[in-house]
């Protein structure tokens, strides 16, 4: 084979890694907006890296809630058991380093970097000098976490591409956690939305349920949908859930014309949110617009 017949076929191999590599950064994306447990998650994307890229003892650190401490989240090829054991304080090591300033590190030899903790015991495992690459897991300008891997060491090879692979990847995460926190937020939200929803329908039904004559409870001044059929003319079907909600569509609807269908407006004459208000809205099947003041 002459010079260019080598020449092509290199080429031709890097293109087919280039892409391998693509696919894996797809695979990896998919992994993390696939709906699974935030663990199990992150064990796939730490193998991918591993297996595709070669980033070896992948290891994923996150922020403890109190914001004092960072603990491991997951780690592939290193001991789960002793994973669990570990944490580091803000500013410590490496990695408590990389929380503290928000900028990745790279260890050519960890054997002589005093930072580098070794927790894992790495050199008792591999028996060769490691190069160790660390970098931040950020939402804006909040630091949640970090992702870190080893490989071999090799005074040839610089490491700007592993570094670039692992900041695509921590910003992934970050937008997987992201999702996941406004996603709880938004379940919380609604949850205490419908708390307070129930409580106001329970207060709406004492004021204005009113007793007659003979001591008996009548519900005339009750939302038709909350009515009996005898009271209201109606005959109603469905469950006490979908009463509920078809009171709580009164309730929106009502709130949506005295504010001509401004939903900012809506949620504040209903002492909630508007992200709230436009979640229900869309819910409960409200079109919104009708109710929107017309000009000209």
């Amino acid at each position: 084979m002459n010079r260019k017949d080598k020449f092509w076929q290199q080429g031709k191999m890097d293109a087919s890694r280039h892409l391998e590599k693509l696919d894996a950064l797809c695979g990896i994306s998919r992994t993390l907006s696939a709906g699974a447990g935030r663990q199990d998650a992150l064990c796939r994307v730490l193998s991918v890296l591993d297996k595709v890229f070669g980033l070896k003892r992948g290891t994923i650190t996150l922020l403890s809630p109190d914001g004092k401490e960072v603990r491991i989240e997951a780690v592939h090829n290193l001991s789960q058991e002793k994973s669990r054991t570990i944490t580091y304080r803000i500013g410590e090591g490496v990695t408590g380093q990389v929380i503290q300033t928000g900028k990745a590190a790279i260890i050519a030899r960890i054997s002589r970097e005093p930072l580098f903790l070794n927790r894992f015991e790495r050199w008792n495992v591999t028996k060769q000098e490691l190069s160790f690459i660390c970098v931040p897991i950020s939402i804006g300008y909040e630091v949640i976490g970090t992702i870190s891997v080893d490989l071999p060491f090799d005074e040839n090879k610089p490491l700007d591409e592993e570094v670039r692979v692992l900041d695509i990847v921590a910003n992934m995460i970050a937008g997987d956690m992201r999702a996941r926190r406004e996603a709880a937020i938004a379940r919380k939200e609604l949850t205490v939305e419908n708390l307070r929803l129930r409580n106001e329908l329970e207060n709406c039904i004492e004021r204005t349920v009113e007793p007659n004559t003979d001591g008996a409870m009548n519900s005339h001044h009750l939302p038709p949908t909350l009515q009996t059929s005898d009271s209201s003319d109606t005959v109603l079907n469905g469950s006490f859930k979908n009463r509920v909600s078809s009171f709580e569509r009164d309730l929106i609807v009502d709130a949506l014309k005295r504010c001509s269908g401004n939903l900012t407006a809506t949620a504040r004459d209903l002492k909630t949110t508007p992200r709230i208000i436009r979640h229900r809205v869309k819910e409960l099947g409200i079109d919104y617009r009708r109710y929107t003041s017309k000009r000209g």
